[in-house]
């Protein structure tokens, strides 16, 4: 059963102001408010029509404390982190997501900053994870929605004789099993990491849940050897494990004992037919390697546009802050290869060395897998349209599209 997709926003003064919030819903060019009323219990229902669909909100201040365990998935100022732990009302905003849960949240967001617009910070309980008021801001304001990781947080938990569970919180609310790596480790968490990112990323824009013990297709590992995984309920995932591991049932008594599975892979064919799965790690020293996670056409699209949309940070970063940076550029891939439409461009990381309005010089950094023209090393000339993702380091930080509001904090600092 689909969660609902819970959210906090944390005002900057204290107090919630509903009459002027009942005004910002009416004011708004946002979305078109429908109809509006007051429940009993002081729950404010509203809804709102958004790109031709109808979505029903429910509102309403809430007094919390931030639970020990919520991630912060942003960097705060010193000031906002003192603020936040002074502040005790919020106001809850809930909504249910449709079948595109990335619009969804998105729709969120933009809700929440119309509702709240000076705001320290949102509380996303559905993935226990603490979004920037100034985050929230920048996103509400594209058009674009923001990476599909921010739906979900994976946490890392370990034992004291170096057993890393990995596990999500966020999936259940867009109508998706919470996934789980078992029995990872202190060297492999990171890659075992990704490969989570990766599946929920794609589970997003299926069309249907992937089945239990299902074949996907998520990775090429080397030129002949691809990764194809499945997911195993937890009560079955556990059973191949010793009863005592970190993660088996003892560890579910109070929770992640609803809808999550475990991923697993299958090594061949015979072995998909015959359901017999095996632990990610059978791939651990191969994945150390150069592994292509497959990423769709339509996130592929997400990012590039998104990239495009905020360059002028890229540009700002590289000839004025004079950091280093890297742009990922899309290269047309030798005809042989071309199996699908995805597959018309390797994606590929390079170092950026120069750029101007109108073109870029940078430097391969890998082997690409499908473009045998292109060798690790090779410097030269591409337009700004190749880029379709990019980063850069600003005082130890990485900072991607995604995170351009902490330029704001750097440079002022």
């Amino acid at each position: 059963m689909k969660e609902k997709s819970y959210m906090l926003a944390v005002p900057t003064v204290v107090g919630i102001d509903l009459d002027q919030i009942h005004k910002r819903l009416q004011e708004t060019k946002k979305f078109q408010l429908l109809d509006m009323n007051m429940k009993e219990d002081g729950i404010l229902c509203f809804t709102i029509e958004y790109q031709n669909t109808t979505h029903l909100f429910e509102i309403y201040p809430a007094i919390f404390e931030i639970p020990l365990l919520y991630r912060s998935q942003h960097l705060f100022p010193d000031i906002d982190l003192t603020k936040l732990e002074q502040v005790t009302e919020g106001l809850a905003v809930e909504m249910f997501f449709g079948e595109n849960a990335l619009m969804d949240y998105h729709l969120q967001l933009q809700v929440i900053d119309v509702l709240l617009p000076d705001k320290l910070a949102v509380l996303d309980d559905s993935s226990e994870k603490i979004l920037s008021g100034k985050w929230v801001a920048l996103a509400a304001a594209s058009n674009i929605p923001p990476a599909p990781r921010y739906l979900y947080t994976v946490q890392a938990v370990s034992s004291e004789e170096g057993s890393i569970w990995l596990h999500t919180h966020g999936l259940n609310r867009c109508g998706l099993s919470e996934l789980e790596i078992l029995n990872s480790s202190k060297e492999m968490y990171q890659t075992h990491y990704t490969i989570i990112e990766t599946m929920a990323n794609r589970m997003l824009e299926l069309d249907h849940p992937l089945a239990l013990k299902e074949a996907f297709y998520l990775a090429q590992l080397a030129d002949d050897i691809h990764m194809v995984t499945t997911l195993v309920s937890w009560e079955e995932a556990v059973l191949h494990y010793d009863e005592n591991m970190l993660g088996a049932k003892a560890d579910r008594e109070n929770g992640h004992n609803g809808n999550t599975s475990a991923i697993f892979v299958y090594s061949s064919q015979e072995a998909y037919e015959n359901k017999q799965y095996m632990p990610v790690m059978i791939y651990d020293e191969i994945l150390k390697v150069n592994p292509v996670y497959y990423v769709s056409l339509s996130e592929t699209n997400r990012m590039k546009t998104l990239a495009a949309e905020r360059l002028s940070y890229l540009k700002y970063a590289v000839n004025h802050l004079k950091v280093p940076a890297m742009v990922k550029l899309g290269i047309p891939i030798d005809s042989e290869f071309g199996m699908n439409e995805n597959e018309e461009k390797e994606h590929i990381w390079f170092e950026l060395l120069e750029i101007t309005d109108e073109r870029i010089q940078a430097k391969l950094t890998q082997k690409p897998y499908f473009v045998s023209g292109l060798h690790k090393g090779d410097i030269g000339e591409y337009t700004l349209s190749h880029i379709t993702d990019w980063f850069v380091i600003v005082s130890e930080k990485k900072i991607t599209p995604d995170d351009v509001y902490l330029f704001e904090i750097f440079t002022n600092n």
